[in-house]
Formats: structure tokens, C-alpha cells, sequence
């Protein structure tokens, strides 16, 4: 989805107030100290994140679907990460089981159909005492804004952004349904956040910073295996 408008985006997302300002710092701030772990990097964008956890100390992997997104992210990286194209609803077949410390996941999981596949998936490659990190638009958001039942599950065509033609298609889903989805998959919730805007968006972005104040756009969670 993001072919189309990848330079568009990888230049907004850079130092935008959503990417940059809050959901960035919530993800890094769940993964804690990575200096030394190995962290897959699941859906890696332009490689924004993945460049925070090399300079951060962790050895990184990663992939994403968008050709011209694993280009960028490669050059950002400088050719630190192991970046590969690939389709999230296929098997990471060149990873082993227990080979990973971490995943991380930004907001992303709400693309995918079989989403309880894919953690699955990221449960096989983690060591035991492993950890994945992911965010997601927060349902209250999405509800206020497409209207109809707070509980629908289904997907919605829209707008990334409603003052760009960037179209995306994503899941609706409440809090109910995304948590289950994690205990399917063979997890516990660690920790689950509500992100707070980060004070530089007060004087940068003043409107946004109020916004985010009084209603979080995203939700995100630290997830570890469950014990059998």
C-alpha cells in the first residue's frame, strides 16, 4: 500500500508530530535497553525505527513489503541491519525458532488479515524470555472517527492522512478483540500503553500536542511468550 506514496511518507514521517514525537518514543521507551540483543524489525518502514535501535546498541533485522521502503531503509542503516523485502502474511522462513530477542512491530499489525498467524510466527523466533513490542491506532480513535458499532471487526478503506491521498486498507478492531488475538497467539500483555505526547510537541505542534492530551491516537503493548 505504501509503494505509491513511500517518499511522500518517509519524508513526513521523519519529524512528523504522530511518528516522531509520539509513537517513536512510545516504542523505543516499551523496548528498553536493546544494546546487545537482536531485534527484528517487523514492517520496517524507511528504517526510522531500526536506525534508532542500531545507534541504541542492538544487532537489527528487519523487512518490509514496500520495495522502495527496504531501498531507503537500507541506505539509512548504512548497511548496519540485515533489510529485506517481504510480505508479512508469509512465514519468516530465514529466521530460526528462538534467534530473536526481539520484534518490532509500529504500526503495522492492522494491515494484516491473519494477524494471530503473524504472532505466531514472531512467538516461534523469540527466545523464551523474548519480548514484541507493537503499536496500533487505539480503537476509541478509530470509532470516533468512522462512527458505527465500537465492536465492528472488518476492514476500512480510507486515508492515511485526511489531507493527503495516501490510501490505505485496515482493520477496525476493540481492545477486546486485539488482546485476545495476543493470548491465541501464545501471549501475555507485559504492558500496555497509552501514549503521551513527548513536551517538544507543545512547542512545535501545539494543536497536536492538545489533541493527544485528552485522547490517545495510538495504543501500544509489550508482549512476552506465555509460559505453557
Amino acid at each position: 500500500m505504501y509503494e505509491r506514496f513511500a517518499h511522500e511518507y518517509a519524508n513526513h514521517a521523519e519529524d512528523s508530530a504522530y511518528n516522531a514525537l509520539y509513537d517513536r518514543p512510545a516504542v523505543l521507551g516499551l523496548a528498553g535497553d536493546v544494546a546487545g540483543l537482536d531485534v527484528f524489525d517487523a514492517a520496517c518502514g524507511p528504517g526510522l525505527y531500526a536506525r534508532e535501535l542500531l545507534d541504541r546498541g542492538a544487532r537489527v533485522a528487519g523487512c518490509d513489503v514496500s520495495p522502495t521502503f527496504v531501498d531507503m531503509a537500507r541506505a539509512r542503516t548504512e548497511g548496519r541491519a540485515d533489510l529485506r523485502l517481504h510480505d508479512l502474511s508469509r512465514p519468516l522462513t530465514w529466521l530460526a525458532d528462538d534467534s530473536v530477542d526481539m520484534v518490532v512491530l509500529a504500526l503495522a499489525i492492522h494491515y494484516i488479515d491473519d494477524r494471530v498467524a503473524l504472532l505466531k510466527e514472531f512467538r516461534r523466533i523469540l527466545t523464551p524470555r523474548g519480548a514484541v513490542v507493537l503499536s496500533t491506532e487505539h480503537p476509541m480513535t478509530g470509532w470516533l472517527r468512522l462512527g458505527g458499532s465500537y465492536f465492528a471487526e472488518e476492514p476500512v478503506e480510507e486515508s492515511l492522512s485526511p489531507h493527503r491521498d495516501w490510501p490505505i486498507r485496515a482493520w477496525r478492531r476493540p481492545l477486546t478483540s486485539i488482546c485476545a488475538e495476543f493470548r491465541e497467539a501464545g501471549f501475555l500483555i507485559e504492558e500496555l500503553l497509552e501514549p503521551r505526547p513527548v513536551s517538544e510537541m507543545a512547542d512545535r505542534y501545539p494543536e497536536d500536542h492538545a489533541k493527544l492530551e485528552e485522547l490517545p491516537a495510538f495504543v501500544a503493548f509489550r508482549l512476552v511468550p506465555a509460559r505453557a
